[in-house]
């Protein structure tokens, strides 16, 4: 009995190991093919196909589209109740009212995680915006809160997330000017993205605050002292939690 036990408990573990190399093929991308996952897990598709049957089941995956998959939204909810990613959305969410109060626009909260950049809080702002969704994970170099990230942390570690060749000088010279202006800017379509970094207790650049404007009502000068502000101010935030003991 003790043995049948021990084979079943083993079985039950390599499956959930299998599963979790699965979801782990998920880190630094968004969307994955039964085909990719199957060269990095080394699992035969149909194990693949069966497992993320499963996944799709319990909401830990979605479809994205014909033959691709996804991280599901209860996953999401999960990891936003991790300790360090709860303690600073709680720090973080009074200032991004006053934020978003302030402007009548999207206020946004984005943080480092492993090799992702996730976007953690999103408060709607004018009522025409109130259908525009957020995405889920920014790319790192091409948006806004990246670059303010980015800018902020030692040149090396910067180049380790940029991870290819770049021109030293422009890139030195575009991370000096997002530093002396305070935030960074970058266009998506018709929406502006203006980003300032937030650090924590140690003074590490780690998340950033964003305002989501429409380019057409953008008044960058103004925005820009209300999304620094509302930085310093969650740093800040931050650095009292850190003090006194909270998570």
């Amino acid at each position: 009995m003790a043995t049948a036990t021990a084979v079943t408990l083993d079985s039950k573990r390599s499956v959930l190991g299998r599963v979790l190399d699965i979801l782990e093929c998920f880190t630094g991308t968004t969307e994955q093919s039964i085909s990719s996952l199957c060269d990095e897990t080394g699992l035969p598709a149909a194990t693949v196909h069966r497992m993320l049957a499963n996944l799709v089941e319990s909401g830990a995956v979605e479809r994205a589209g014909r033959g691709r998959y996804r991280l599901g939204r209860r996953l999401w909810r999960l990891g936003k109740d991790v300790p360090s990613i709860r303690g600073l959305r709680d720090a973080a969410r009074p200032c991004l009212v006053d934020l978003r109060d302030l402007t009548s626009e999207v206020a946004l909260l984005a943080s480092l995680d492993s090799q992702r950049l996730l976007v953690l809080d999103v408060l709607a702002g004018r009522s025409d915006l109130e259908a525009w969704t957020a995405p889920r994970e920014l790319p790192i170099t091409h948006s806004a809160p990246g670059l303010a990230l980015l800018a902020n942390m030692p040149y090396d570690e910067a180049l380790s997330w940029i991870n290819k060749p770049v021109d030293d000088f422009k890139v030195r010279q575009q991370f000096g000017e997002i530093r002396r202006n305070g935030v960074a800017v970058a266009r998506t379509g018709a929406m502006v993205w203006v980003s300032a970094p937030v650090f924590d207790e140690s003074g590490k650049a780690f998340a950033a605050v964003t305002s989501v404007v429409p380019a057409d009502r953008l008044n960058l000068p103004a925005i820009t002292r209300v999304v620094s502000g509302a930085a310093r101010a969650i740093s800040q935030r931050l650095r009292q939690r850190a003090t006194v003991g909270i998570d």
